[in-house]
């Protein structure tokens, strides 16, 4: 009995009878339609993908080399500030990174007039242990008092600071651009279908839905070889 229904045992590389091997080729049609929908367009992604920047790593670019040289415009540092502003919205992780934060808050300390400099620093201070410190004075010197999402990262990218417009700049600022700031898209990110990029729809919808149908299609198709050999009894 056992050398009987060991006969119908599936191995994928050693069918022994005309229905495992038919049964083994549906199992394989379905594994690479699904591979390659699956990872095929993921190798599509990257053959097409272009490396796109924001527009803050423009604004990056320009400015940032006038930092080190001490020769940026009031209206220049307003724009590197709302860069590094957006970069701590942008992340959690980055509302912990001091060298980011305390260029915001140089930055900051550098277009302010004189007399708002103890506050700015007072506000420092206090934003560790308060989040509700009061920031009304950053935003409008920063010009985006009327950008709510803009204002509540504030609080938390304002640090302490001791060397004044040399923190500013820091080796790690330029990693920090790329890595946020340049996005690798294509006709396939860019392209909106339902309200959603189309590589995020094909990922998250698509791919689920081909899984569900390719095992739909297979029990259908498994049924019609049972029936071709006979062996729905078998099976019973």
């Amino acid at each position: 009995m056992e050398a009987a229904s060991s006969k119908y045992d599936i191995n994928f590389f050693t069918p022994h009878t005309p229905f495992l091997k038919e049964a083994t080729r549906l199992i394989w049609i379905g594994i690479s339609i699904w591979f390659v929908a699956t990872y095929g367009f993921h190798i599509l992604l990257k053959i097409v993908e272009k490396p796109t920047p924001e527009a803050g790593y423009i604004v990056y670019e320009q400015v940032y080399p006038k930092l080190t040289q001490g020769t940026a415009t009031p209206e220049e540092l307003v724009g590197i500030g709302n860069v590094y502003l957006s970069l701590v919205g942008k992340s959690i992780a980055l509302q912990n990174n001091t060298a980011l934060k305390t260029a915001f808050t140089s930055t900051v300390n550098a277009i302010l007039p004189d007399d708002q400099k103890a506050q700015l620093m007072a506000a420092a201070k206090e934003s560790e242990t308060n989040k509700k410190v009061n920031i009304d004075f950053i935003s409008k010197a920063l010009g985006v008092d009327g950008n709510p999402a803009m204002v509540a990262a504030i609080p938390y990218a304002l640090a302490p600071m001791s060397g004044g417009a040399t923190d500013m700049i820091s080796p790690e600022i330029p990693a920090l651009m790329d890595k946020y700031l340049i996005h690798n898209q294509s006709f396939l990110t860019d392209t909106i279908v339902l309200g959603f990029p189309f590589h995020y729809l094909y990922s998250a919808l698509f791919l689920l839905t081909l899984f569900v149908a390719i095992c739909l299609v297979y029990c259908k198709a498994i049924d019609k070889v049972m029936k071709k050999y006979d062996l729905e009894q078998t099976f019973e």
